[in-house]
Parts: structure tokens; C-alpha cells; sequence
């Protein structure tokens, strides 16, 4: 059956192992779609709203693949990707806030506009990374382009690759190699301050971002987080000391 007849029909609508094409999703009159180990392409999803009848895209056993699919503007809180992998996606504008990506995979997607309180993960990690079927040691990262996107509250851990990512230019981000060599030279210079609530608040921050960047070896994050407990003057004085350590 093709596709676009599909979307048009009532009920229940299983799919498996299809290739899904050109498809607006926001004219889809059916209750719910059921896909497995499909492949959708060229697919828009910018006017659709991913509530219960769509939310099993990102929930199948055997993930999906999405490709050259539009999700700008799309409100994408209540969604988790999961093992889902993205290649080539649009996702300008998309309210993604408290995405944890662990298991999902990104390839030459782009991301525009304010992308905030999200997490993306280099190797599979929690409980969901026994439950990939195949089992994977890393979650492919690589040729994302960030550079026209507010980045709030967004990490990169557990291996990413920030060599392999387009970044914003402007001097609100920085960027920093060989992290743990930093922050154990850094502490050493902050615990040098005389300022003992400043130098409290420092070390507070270096013991926080230790623990992010466990896994991390390269790393991009703005130099001030808006909503941070750690007072913005700190916050960039901890940056600007880590950057100038080796």
C-alpha cells in the first residue's frame, strides 16, 4: 500500500519496514500510526502535532530513520527520540527543551534559532542503551550545523565529536580542548583567589563541569548560562581561566 494512501485511511495504521515519502503529516487522518524500522523521506511534519497519534514514530522496537524531514517550529517536548536516527533534518525553531538524546543519532541535520535545555550524547548511555537491538557502542554524531542556532542550556558529552559539528561564531560560546587538563589547572589557579565566596562559587562550577564532561574530551558551551545558580562574573572568569591554562 502506498503511503499516501496510508495517511488517508481511519483507525489503527501499521507500518513495516516502508519507505515513507513525501508525506505531510499534519493532513494525516488516521488515529494512530504504528511504524517499525521505516524509513520516512522528505516528510513534513512542521504543521503536525506530535501527540498520541504520532508519538509511536519515535517508540518503535526497531527504530525509524528519518531523512530530509522538516521539524521547524515543531513542538517536540513531549517527545522522546530514542534510538531514532536523524540524517539531513531540519530542526530551525523546534522546542526540543528537555530532551535527553542518549541512544538517538543526529547526521548533517540543522538547527536554527533558540534550541534550549537539551542533552545529545556521543555513546549510548542509561537504561535504554540495553535495549538497542542491534547493540551500538557509539551514537553517530557528526557534519550538524549549529551555527545559526541560540544554544541555551545544551551539552555535548560522552564522546561527541566537536570537530566534526559547525558551531556559532559569536564570542557568547567558547570552545576548549583537552578539558580535564583545564579544569585540573584551573582549579589549581582558583584556589589561589582571595575572594573566598568567589573562589567557593568557582571551584563549585570546575566540580560540576568535571562531572559533565566526564567523557568529554573537546568541549562548546556558552560562556554565560542564563538561569545558572553560579553568578554570570563567575561563570566567565571560570571560562576565561580555563581557556588560558595551557
Amino acid at each position: 500500500m502506498a503511503v499516501a494512501e496510508a495517511t488517508g485511511l481511519p483507525g489503527l495504521v501499521l507500518l513495516q519496514h516502508a519507505r515513507v515519502a513525501d508525506v505531510d503529516f499534519s493532513r494525516a487522518s488516521f488515529d494512530r500510526l504504528a511504524p517499525t524500522g521505516c524509513t520516512f523521506v522528505s516528510c513534513d511534519f512542521r504543521k503536525a502535532t506530535l501527540d498520541k497519534k504520532l508519538l509511536p514514530l519515535f517508540r518503535a522496537k526497531e527504530r525509524n530513520v528519518f531523512r530530509e524531514c522538516r521539524f521547524d517550529g515543531v513542538d517536540l517536548r513531549g517527545v522522546d527520540p530514542r534510538a531514532t536516527r536523524f540524517e539531513g533534518c531540519v530542526f530551525d525553531g523546534a522546542d526540543m527543551s528537555g530532551w535527553n538524546a542518549t541512544t538517538a543519532e543526529f547526521v548533517d541535520c540543522h538547527f536554527g534559532g533558540r534550541t534550549a535545555h537539551v542533552r545529545f550524547y556521543g555513546r549510548p548511555w542509561g537504561p535504554a542503551a540495553n535495549e538497542l537491538d542491534p547493540k551500538r557502542t557509539m551514537n553517530e554524531f557528526r557534519g550538524n550545523d549549529f551555527s545559526a542556532a541560540e544554544l541555551v542550556d545544551v551539552t555535548f558529552v560522552m564522546g561527541i565529536d566537536i570537530g566534526k559539528q559547525r558551531w556559532p561564531e559569536s564570542p557568547d560560546y567558547v570552545r576548549l580542548d583537552r578539558i580535564h587538563q583545564r579544569l585540573t589547572r584551573g582549579r589549581a589557579e582558583i584556589l589561589r583567589w582571595k575572594h573566598l565566596e568567589r573562589r567557593s562559587e568557582a571551584l563549585q562550577m570546575v566540580q560540576a563541569l568535571s562531572f559533565l564532561y566526564m567523557q568529554q574530551n573537546d568541549v562548546v558551551s556558552r560562556r554565560v548560562e542564563p538561569g545558572s545558580a553560579t553568578p554570570p562574573d563567575i561563570q566567565q572568569t571560570v571560562w576565561e581561566t580555563l581557556g588560558r591554562v595551557l
